[in-house]
């Protein structure tokens, strides 16, 4: 081939390899034919139900958040008022209950983490006296003077003095006839509460008081122990309130082991009670001062006397408040003179919203209630801003459709409505 050609044929030679190279690229690209783009992978796939990838989305665990599931399989908060099973949650209250809605907009309120009130689990503290906020209180008056009344004069076990038989005796025949409290020249309920039960470990008193009311029928009722005595409604307000993250205690001037005993049972445990202090004493201990005297490994405690000088009632529940917690309440109910030191308490609190409640035993018919003291209570209740609970009219159930009030054993039935 002469020079000339060669010179003509390059060009063409040139063309061809380029169209050649073109080509290898476009194919490259494109792919062969019926290959499908893969962004239609998902759709082929959830039509097929049988790729890989559909198998490990098997495999996934649920999402975390609750909206991304199935409407019906995500859970009501418990505190949301909109989604609260009343009848379920408080069967023992009247639905209509203006008090019981304003408590359940309270929790509602401060467990909700988008509301300016939103309270903190570990600041959630609720405290309720007992008698007569949750216990039976006349029945026919506190549950420690029947208790002592029972030990002094008719436990066989116990050898009481004369002088405490006739204290005693004084003070079974007032609550009897009058269902009201007593306190006799000489020897009181105080001195004896604590004398009749010295020498006993801790867990032996409370045995004795927990034998005492599952065992002894409620004067002035039909129907149930003392240990039964408890009020309805208000055990359903201590689980609604458990159920949504608050901290319970029982706030009592009752005896601390007497409330310990009784209270264990709806599960309240024994650093959640402060009350009136029986003293402990070394059982080795002759006699000195607690602080110059070393007990050894095989002594215990004992119950000793006479009981702290200063009762935890008013002004004296907050103290213990303040030194058993450490943090003031948001919530507080009680029911007599005796706490409104310890409402005024919660519903002052200067960190977080708070509200007290005011049980009114003015129920004459199902309790010992009085209209002249149920009267004296609603008006303090509205002075001080406390929100006030009906027995008569908020209760459906007090203790249950089997319990009757019958009478006090040395009382005329004309006096009955004034017993409280």
């Amino acid at each position: 081939m002469s020079e000339k050609t060669r010179k003509m044929l390059l060009p063409v030679i040139m063309f061809l390899l380029g169209a050649a190279v073109a080509a290898a690229v476009i194919f490259m690209i494109i792919g062969t034919p019926g290959a499908s783009a893969p962004q239609e992978t998902p759709a082929v796939t959830e039509t097929a139900g049988v790729s890989g990838q559909e198998e490990e989305a098997k495999a996934l665990p649920e999402p975390e958040d609750a909206s991304a599931k199935p409407e019906e399989e995500t859970e009501p908060a418990p505190s949301s008022a909109g989604s609260l099973d009343y009848e379920k949650t408080f069967p023992s209250w009247n639905p209509d209950s203006a008090s019981l809605a304003a408590l359940v907009a309270f929790v509602t309120d401060v467990t909700d983490e988008s509301s300016p009130n939103y309270i903190e689990p570990a600041d959630r503290i609720a405290t309720f006296d007992m008698d007569g906020t949750i216990l039976c209180e006349k029945a026919p008056v506190y549950f420690d003077y029947c208790l002592t009344m029972y030990r002094v004069l008719d436990d066989p076990s116990y050898n009481a003095t004369e002088e405490e038989r006739d204290a005693m005796q004084q003070v079974r025949d007032h609550a009897y006839s009058e269902g009201a409290t007593f306190h006799p020249e000489g020897l009181t309920k105080d001195d004896l509460v604590a004398t009749a039960f010295a020498g006993m470990t801790p867990e032996e008193f409370r045995a004795y008081v927990v034998d005492f009311a599952d065992k002894t029928p409620v004067v002035g009722f039909d129907g149930m122990t003392y240990g039964e005595s408890f009020y309805r409604p208000m055990i359903e307000v201590i689980n609604y309130l458990r159920d949504n993250g608050f901290a319970v205690w029982m706030v009592s001037a009752c005896e601390r082991e007497v409330v310990r005993a009784l209270v264990e049972r709806y599960g309240f445990p024994y650093d959640h009670v402060a009350a009136t202090d029986i003293p402990y004493v070394a059982s080795g201990n002759p006699g000195k001062n607690a602080d110059a005297y070393d007990m050894s490994q095989d002594e215990t405690m004992v119950l000793g006397a006479p009981l702290d000088a200063v009762e935890c009632g008013k002004s004296g529940k907050p103290a213990a408040i303040a030194r058993e917690i450490g943090k003031r309440p948001v919530l507080a109910f009680g029911n007599s003179s005796g706490d409104y030191s310890m409402l005024n308490y919660a519903q002052g609190n200067p960190d977080h919203r708070g509200m007290g409640f005011f049980i009114v035993c003015d129920d004459t018919e199902r309790e010992y209630g009085s209209d002249e003291k149920a009267a004296g209570f609603y008006s303090k209740a509205e002075e001080e801003g406390w929100t006030p609970v009906s027995m008569k009219n908020d209760w459906k159930v007090i203790y249950g459709e089997d319990v009757v009030k019958t009478e006090l054993p040395g009382a005329e039935e004309e006096a009955l409505p004034d017993a409280a």
